[in-house]
């Protein structure tokens, strides 16, 4: 009895360890005080959309479509990665998100590969007239301005 319980505390214990030990992740702003849509401590490799990549090589950044080069030049698929990677926006609480949920249709995904992880970034957004809503990588939503074509090739 006494090995089943050790043996249940062991198989907890990096739970135990990461809520109680560790400190939580002090916030990333930017210097303009704004949270980041992607995590900047971390190298971002690709970024898969629904019909498209940006792909990190050893030649520079490229757009794909299903693992084929894809021939886009306007924005460059280095600029449209920087973009990305400094984007950032104005935190919206979860009151103002319930407010927006009604007018909310056709989540989109986003999967942002970074180089030490196993697993990606996913990003839900939403966009809308104004705006776009977008998930960033500590789980909080963002409210971002700009034009589709600043994001999107």
């Amino acid at each position: 009895m006494l090995s089943v319980i050790a043996f249940i505390g062991v198989l907890n214990l990096p739970t135990i360890i990461k809520t109680y030990l560790l400190e939580p992740e002090a916030e990333i702003t930017s210097e303009s005080g704004f949270p980041y849509l992607l995590n900047p401590s971390d190298q971002i490799t690709a970024m898969h959309f629904s019909q498209w990549s940006i792909v990190l090589n050893e030649g520079g950044w490229e757009y794909q479509e299903q693992g084929q080069p894809l021939k886009l030049t306007e924005p460059s698929a280095q600029t449209l990665s920087q973009r990305w990677q400094q984007l950032v926006g104005t935190e919206v609480d979860s009151e103002t998100y319930q407010s927006l949920s009604a007018s909310l249709s056709s989540p989109q995904t986003i999967e942002v590969w970074y180089q030490n992880q196993e697993e990606p970034q996913r990003i839900t957004y939403y966009q809308l007239p104004d705006f776009w809503l977008l998930k960033n990588w500590q789980g909080k939503w963002l409210a971002v301005s700009v034009e589709s074509e600043y994001l999107m090739p």
